[in-house]
């Protein structure tokens, strides 16, 4: 890797210690990268939360103890204030409990004063750093998306897999005929004229987490009968505690007024 084409990483140690400042400062220089890194010392609460409001690190190194305040209390300030650089919790404390809570709270690492390394050291930095752009990425896609969800003109909705209706655009409320508030309140399964193709369809998915154009009969709020086309993909989230069913629903009720010999619950 070509040291001169990478962008400057500066850190931001918060410690009372300037000695402590230099013993770390001596790991960074003998890390394979000593040169990605530029180092700054900050040894009071008061200053380090100014700095972190003002964005001028890119990541931050901070000990337990900071005069009467903790390293916890300065992870709580940043994160309340939203505060978007990542935040290493140093400890000499081998206490767990100090430990998960620095990592509950919301800390991208926590590192053992006596124990600290010049591997851990620079690992723990690169992982924050790859945390947070990964992070970054998918709150733009997420944003994306809810642009994409609240500006469709088809009826988009988020179900589970029993039928739970999690969210529904606006397009949706005016296909059903009911308001958002309301329809959160029903299960899926009340708007298929026939449970069969529900089962279907919940097959489909499961087996290849998409289906494109599911054809199946809806009942609209006023008992209307609508022909629709559904596609839908199945979002797990990271642990795989959550499955959700995003679709987009075409309504498609003026083609079999047209064509009535097509036949309902095709998939292609």
């Amino acid at each position: 890797m070509d040291q001169r084409s990478i962008e400057p990483i500066k850190i931001l140690i918060v410690n009372e210690d300037e000695n402590d400042f230099n013993i770390t400062k001596n790991q960074f220089s003998e890390t394979s990268y000593s040169k990605t890194y530029v180092l700054y010392w900050c040894d009071s609460y008061e200053k380090a939360i100014n700095a972190m409001l003002k964005s001028h690190y890119d990541i931050y190194l901070v000990y337990y103890r900071i005069g009467k305040y903790t390293g916890v209390e300065l992870l709580n300030e940043a994160i309340k204030s939203n505060v978007a650089e990542p935040v290493i919790i140093v400890t000499g404390s081998e206490d767990h409990n100090v430990d998960e809570e620095a990592l509950q709270k919301g800390a991208s690492a926590y590192l053992l004063k006596g124990k600290i390394d010049v591997f851990s050291l620079e690992r723990s930095v690169r992982y924050a750093l790859h945390h947070k752009k990964n992070l970054q990425q998918l709150k733009q896609s997420e944003n994306k998306y809810r642009i994409f969800f609240e500006k469709s003109p088809d009826p988009i909705l988020i179900t589970d897999g029993i039928g739970n209706i999690h969210d529904i655009n606006e397009a949706g409320e005016k296909f059903f005929g009911i308001s958002r508030l309301y329809l959160l309140k029903y299960n899926v399964n009340d708007f298929y004229k026939n449970l069969s193709d529900r089962i279907s369809f919940i097959n489909e998915i499961e087996k290849s987490g998409t289906v494109k154009n599911f054809v199946v009969e809806v009942i609209a709020a006023n008992g209307e009968i609508k022909n629709c086309s559904i596609s839908s993909f199945l979002q797990i989230s990271q642990h795989g505690e959550n499955e959700l069913f995003h679709s987009v629903i075409h309504d498609i009720t003026h083609v079999y007024a047209s064509f009535p010999q097509v036949n309902h619950a095709s998939v292609s």
